[in-house]
């Protein structure tokens, strides 16, 4: 039942009336319920995906405004229907950071076909955990929109159900890189660019970096990123060190020939043919492709259609595309073999040992600032890094949000 002026009121006459000797009851005709301002669905199903902190659902909540309505969302909430329970609730900031207007004004049809991240359609972007044995089998949503902008009151609204895939799994696969001192940015949080981004191309809203992740090597015993001049890529530790392939598979794309950026944060304005840089696409099987981001120009070691094995070295770590500084992007993608143009895939890692973290909220503290560049917190980076005392083993999980590893 519609949670809209959910004020249906049936009145029933009952009159005198003899005719052929019996009472007749006459019922007046029932307003027609007013229609939603919008309407919500979900366009790719949340899967789950296991980390340290539990069990990861992520995905996006499209709203369709019927007629000229101008909805603005005040409050969502993610209820588990079987239980009534409400599994995650947001609003205010954290609400503004994840509600994607609609662009106006709207993506031209030439931009909806090659690539473009205005939205034709509102969404709202949701990620959160749950307990690993209180994985939900459906999801349905409370939403609470602001209507002012159209003369109208607040108004509470309830859809977008949605079945969870916990009849698909997330791919397992082997290591990108190798040894202890990597840390993984931009995942397993609602607030990253990667699980933000919304891109649409050939007509489809996607978001391809959903579960994407941005490797960064730092020093294992001290947790520096960078030794000398930070500003050089090149004296990034990571810079140069090999990229391995996840797992057996057919290589589909590679581009090679780009530039590094000599300087980190200099990268010119993105585009859909350069943002991945220097990359290699592989083809893992089950509609499922493997693809890495920002290899030094010329160190690529593999051509399209080769056969290469887990573990095979692709390439280097470098600093080209859309890279502020030198990282591998790694994301599983579904359907295609594109880095914008495919849905993410969760992907886990079969085993890896988490050595320690990165204080995150520390980091951004001091770099919010007026006298504490970005590059000082790369030449002062082993600040943020505590180590565990002994290894937390993992196995079929996605690394957590700064956590530090060490891959085999």
């Amino acid at each position: 039942m519609s949670a809209i002026r959910q004020i249906l009121i049936l009145v029933v006459v009952t009159a005198g009336i003899l005719a052929a000797g019996c009472t007749q009851s006459i019922t007046e005709p029932q307003p027609a319920p007013a229609a939603p301002p919008v309407n919500m669905t979900v366009p790719f199903a949340p899967i789950p995906v296991s980390s340290q902190d539990g069990v990861n659902l992520a995905y996006e909540l499209e709203l369709s405004p019927a007629g000229n309505e101008t909805p603005v969302p005040e409050k969502v909430e993610v209820i588990d229907p079987a239980t009534g329970d409400v599994l995650w609730s947001l609003d205010g900031e954290l609400l503004a950071k994840l509600y994607h207007p609609a662009a106006s004004p709207p993506p031209t049809a030439a931009e909806l076909e090659n690539g473009t991240g205005k939205l034709p359609f509102p969404r709202i972007s949701l990620w959160f955990k749950v307990a690993p044995d209180a994985v939900p089998d459906r999801l349905v949503h409370r939403l609470t929109l602001n209507l002012t902008g159209s003369g109208l009151a607040p108004v509470t609204l309830t859809g977008g159900n949605v079945t969870v895939g916990k009849d698909l799994a997330p791919v397992v696969i082997g290591s990108p890189v190798r040894g202890p001192g990597w840390t993984a940015i931009e995942t397993t949080a609602p607030v990253t660019h990667h699980f933000l981004t919304q891109i649409t191309m050939n007509g489809v809203t996607r978001v391809p970096q959903r579960y994407a992740q941005d490797w960064i090597y730092l020093d294992p015993a001290t947790g520096q990123a960078a030794a000398g001049n930070v500003t050089l890529a090149k004296n990034f530790l990571g810079y140069g060190r090999e990229i391995y392939s996840v797992a057996n598979g057919t290589v589909v794309g590679v581009m090679d020939g780009l530039p590094d950026h000599e300087s980190i944060y200099s990268a010119p304005p993105a585009t859909v043919a350069t943002a991945a840089g220097n990359y290699v696409i592989v083809d893992i099987g089950n509609q499922k492709f493997a693809c890495y981001a920002h290899m030094v120009p010329g160190s690529i070691r593999v051509g399209i259609g080769d056969s290469i094995t887990e573990g095979q070295v692709l390439g280097l770590m470098g600093n080209s595309g859309n890279s502020d500084l030198p990282h591998l992007h790694f994301q599983v993608v579904t359907g295609t073999p594109s880095f914008l143009g495919a849905e993410g895939y969760p992907h886990v890692y079969r085993s890896f040992d988490v050595i320690g973290g990165v204080d995150q909220a520390l980091a951004e503290e001091r770099t919010s600032g007026p006298d504490y560049p970005v590059t000082r917190l790369w030449s002062e980076f082993g600040d943020y890094v505590t180590f565990s005392v002994q290894p937390v083993p993992q196995q079929n999980n996605l690394t957590e949000n700064w956590a530090v590893v060490r891959f085999p």
